[in-house]
């Protein structure tokens, strides 16, 4: 009788540890389901396709937010990189611009052209130095000067 009571026992319990298995794969089912609902996909996925397009998903995600946290921080002018210095000097009908700017910071170096330009200069020579963590931009150019007739 022993023997039986000890059967009915290990079958109870196996029965239970069925149970429960059942229950876990279907929580499973549910949450990777979940999952797969959050990610932009047109098609139905395997399980490991599921979460090996989450996990790119999700890091495709953070270098978002932090290109974001980036640009706004340069936006706001939290950008702790040392800031840009800029110095013109002239020479005649030469205007020569020097920028010093830190390797991380960003800027619009096409403007600068464009500034000068606007303003009846010819740019001749752009030079590009690196210097530890600093970049030197010499753009040297000539000025035209228009002078106006005016008749009256």
């Amino acid at each position: 009788m022993a023997g039986a009571n000890s059967s009915a026992a290990g079958s109870s319990s196996r029965a239970q540890r069925n149970i429960n298995e059942k229950h876990r794969r279907m929580l499973m089912k549910d949450l990777i389901s979940q999952l797969a609902s959050l990610i932009p996909s047109n098609s139905k996925l395997s399980m490991p396709q599921i979460l090996d397009d989450a996990t790119s998903y999700i890091m495709h995600l953070q270098k978002n937010k932090e290109s974001l946290e980036r640009k706004k921080a340069l936006l706001k002018g939290d950008d702790h990189t040392e800031p840009s210095v800029m110095n013109i000097t002239t020479s005649g009908s030469t205007l020569e611009v020097n920028l010093i700017c830190g390797l991380n910071r960003n800027f619009m170096f096409h403007e600068i052209i464009s500034i000068l330009e606007e303003e009846a200069a010819e740019v001749i020579n752009v030079t590009r130095f690196n210097s530890g963590d600093r970049v030197i931009f010499s753009v040297q150019s000539k000025v035209y000067i228009t002078h106006l007739h005016v008749s009256v």
